[in-house]
C-alpha cells in the first residue's frame, strides 16, 4: 500500500490559504479551470487531487505546493510484494538484491531476497550498525563472518551482529537464494532510510564483548 496524504488536513490548508488571500471558490475556479464541486470536495477532505492538480491549485492560490502538502504524508499500514515483483538492484560483488519493502520509507528493517552468484561479495564485505538475519531458501551458501566461514544448507539460518564485516557466497560454485532481514537501530545513521538493503558504510566499532558472544553463537552452524 503506497503512502497517502492526510486529506482532511490538506483540505483545511487549501481553505485557509484561499481565505488568507481573500479568494472565493469561484475566483479560484476561474484561475485553475477546476469546478466549484471539485474544489469544495478537496477543501472538505473528500477528494485526493493528483500531483498535476495540486500544482495547478497551488498556482491559483499563489503559493508553493509544499505549503499545501508539507508533512502530510501518511506511511502505509502494510506493503505487499508479490513473488518476483520486488525492486531489483545490484548488491555488492556479484550478488543481486530484490527489495521486499521498498515502498515503506523510514523503515527500521530491510527485508530482501539475495540472489547469490559466484564469487559473491567476498571482496566487498557488508557491515552496518544493528543486526541481520539470513535464511537460505535455495541452494547452499557460505557466510564469512569475521575470520569464520559458516556453511548453510537450504533451510538453515544465521542471526548476526552486523557491524562485524561479513560476506555471502554460494557453496561449491553454484547459486543460492537467501532471505535477508537487516535491522538498524534508531540513530544508527541510515536506520530506516530508503536505501539498498546491503549497507555500503564503513565498519562500525562494535562492543568486543558483544561481538565475541554473537560470533560464538553463529559458529554453532559451522
Amino acid at each position: 500500500m503506497p503512502s497517502t496524504l492526510n486529506l482532511s488536513v490538506l483540505g483545511r490548508r487549501v481553505r485557509a490559504t484561499r481565505l488568507a488571500r481573500r479568494l472565493t471558490l469561484e475566483e479560484v475556479v476561474s484561475r485553475s479551470g477546476f469546478t466549484v464541486s471539485w474544489l469544495s470536495k478537496v477543501e472538505n477532505g473528500q477528494l485526493a487531487p493528483s500531483l498535476e492538480g495540486l500544482v495547478t491549485l497551488a498556482a491559483a492560490l499563489e503559493c508553493g505546493v509544499e505549503t499545501l502538502v508539507e508533512g502530510l504524508s501518511v506511511p502505509p499500514r502494510y506493503v505487499v510484494v508479490r513473488r518476483g515483483e520486488g525492486l531489483v538492484g545490484e548488491g555488492r560483488g556479484s550478488n543481486v538484491v530484490e527489495s521486499l519493502a521498498g515502498q515503506w520509507r523510514s523503515r527500521h528493517m530491510n527485508p530482501s531476497i539475495l540472489h547469490v552468484k559466484p564469487p559473491g561479495n567476498a571482496s566487498h564485505p557488508d557491515n552496518h550498525d544493528g543486526e541481520r538475519f539470513l535464511l537460505v531458501l535455495e541452494g547452499r551458501a557460505v557466510v564469512t563472518y569475521g575470520d569464520e566461514r559458516i556453511t548453510l544448507d537450504t533451510g538453515d539460518s544465521i542471526y548476526i551482529f552486523a557491524a562485524i564485516p561479513h560476506s555471502i557466497a554460494p557453496a561449491a560454485g553454484g547459486t543460492a537464494r537467501l532471505l535477508s532481514v537487516s535491522y538498524e537501530p534508531a540513530g544508527g545513521g541510515s536506520a530506516g532510510a530508503d536505501r539498498q538493503p546491503i549497507s555500503r558504510r564503513p565498519a562500525a566499532k562494535g562492543s568486543p564483548g558483544r561481538a565475541a558472544k554473537t560470533r560464538g553463537r553463529a559458529s554453532d552452524r559451522t
